[in-house]
């Protein structure tokens, strides 16, 4: 069964691309997932069991689900396990010229491989967890992939992102159904999602992070920050400071404070 497009068999004609992008490298991929097997998909007839996995209902993490420790459902686990093949990290590879990348096998249970929002959904700027949950190795690459179809535009629900800081936006990457992002992951590339709204339809996605057996896995890279990698959690940035100070959201200032310390004497 061909699950990939073949006209990305060779990620390497996308590797200037990658390296040049702003605000970090990254490539956007259309109809990355081959037509017939996309056209076969129809992620509004999965249901997922709420109770399970973790349910996000903050005001920085509003109106989500991911699918940790949530048997996933037989076409998103052949695509999950598609781009945990070591075809598809070699090919990543030559993306990135980071030649040490490799896949995890915890799977989805450390980790959540499918996410779905809702109405009024929304995901502040923030870096994701820095390293390999066994390994304690550099998490260094993200692909999302976007799988609800007949999606609009004015609904939200857009990939963003942020300068080093997560303090401004700088690029919208449109949520456009059957579209792969690859992207850059550091201490410094925050990352979120526009609020979703007027949408009856859940936005779903598949993530998938890739990481490196070296602690220095940049160098090769120009980049427009500190070209460094540190032990973190998931660490967000509110947008003003006043809205650490809620006991609701004190959990995200103590993380803030300890990426912003560490990111000092990187």
């Amino acid at each position: 069964m061909k699950i990939i497009n073949d006209k990305y068999k060779d990620l390497s004609i996308y590797s200037s691309d990658f390296k040049n992008q702003s605000p970090y490298p990254h490539v956007i991929l259309d109809d990355f997932l081959d037509k017939a097997f996309f056209n076969n998909l129809d992620v509004e007839k999965i249901e997922v069991n709420k109770e399970k996995g973790k349910n996000f209902q903050t005001d920085i993490e509003k109106n989500k689900w991911a699918s940790k420790n949530v048997e996933l459902s037989e076409s998103i686990s052949l695509i999950v396990k598609e781009l945990y093949k070591d075809e598809f990290v070699n090919n990543l590879r030559k993306l990135t010229d980071i030649e040490d990348l490799f896949s995890t096998d915890v799977g989805n249970v450390e980790l959540a491989n499918y996410h779905e929002m809702y109405e009024s959904g929304f995901l502040g700027t923030h870096v994701d967890h820095s390293s390999e949950p066994t390994t304690g190795l550099p998490h260094v690459l993200n692909i999302i992939l976007y799988l609800s179809k007949d999606w609009s535009k004015s609904w939200g629900g857009s990939t963003v992102f942020a300068n080093k800081s997560g303090t401004k936006i700088e690029k919208t990457i449109d949520y456009i159904p059957n579209r792969a992002v690859i992207f850059l992951h550091s201490p410094f590339t925050f990352h979120g999602v526009t609020k979703i709204e007027n949408n009856q339809k859940k936005r779903s996605t598949i993530y998938v992070d890739y990481y490196s057996k070296n602690k220095k896995p940049y160098t090769h890279l120009k980049l427009n920050f500190k070209n460094v990698w540190f032990k973190h959690p998931t660490t967000f940035i509110l947008p003003n400071f006043k809205d650490y100070f809620p006991k609701k959201n004190r959990k995200y200032l103590n993380k803030m404070l300890k990426h912003r310390i560490k990111s000092l004497f990187a």
